[in-house]
């Protein structure tokens, strides 16, 4: 079972992140407002918002998101068990599927993104606008902007496919 959840969890975060990154930088197509997640990360190390601070941004975001995944994954482990008092209400839409593809999973990981989200950000937007060390990622709008955005995309992206996954593995 730990096997299970550590598998599907490195699997589906690294999943989960790249969606998030995809999401977060997808205003660049349009010369929209958007927050650059990796370079401020990865200047927290480096000082510098350069290729190799992005380097770092991404590895510490993707060692995060598989870290994430965990948590996530060992949730829906709960109620794929049904241990306890944890009995997720069925959503299940494609019944006939080689697995049950239930919407309560991806609800749950919206509900859970957006509540990560916003906790994030409130915590980060204080820290971040008031102590990092590159002027530029200062701003607090596109910061609070790209973590509710992000975790949220990630809360359902991460909770979707661990469900599936963990069905597989179970």
């Amino acid at each position: 079972m730990f096997t299970s959840l550590v598998l599907s969890s490195v699997l589906t975060g690294l999943l989960a992140t790249a969606v998030m990154v995809g999401f977060l930088y997808a205003p660049l197509l349009w010369n929209g407002l958007y927050y650059d997640t990796l370079g401020a990360i990865g200047s927290v190390w480096t000082r510098q918002a350069n290729d190799r601070a992005r380097m770092f941004g991404a590895i510490a975001l993707f060692l995060g998101g598989i870290l994430m995944a965990v948590v996530y994954g060992a949730i829906a482990m709960m109620f794929l068990t049904e241990t306890g008092a944890f009995r997720g209400v069925p959503y299940i839409i494609f019944p006939n599927a080689p697995t049950t593809i239930d919407l309560f999973f991806p609800f749950l990981g919206l509900v859970g993104g957006f509540g990560q989200g916003i906790f994030l950000s409130l915590i980060g937007s204080f820290i971040v606008t008031d102590f990092h060390p590159v002027e530029k990622f200062r701003d607090p709008f596109p910061l609070l902007l790209s973590f509710l955005i992000g975790h949220t995309v990630f809360g359902v992206v991460v909770m979707f496919f661990q469900h599936q996954v963990l069905q597989l593995l179970l």
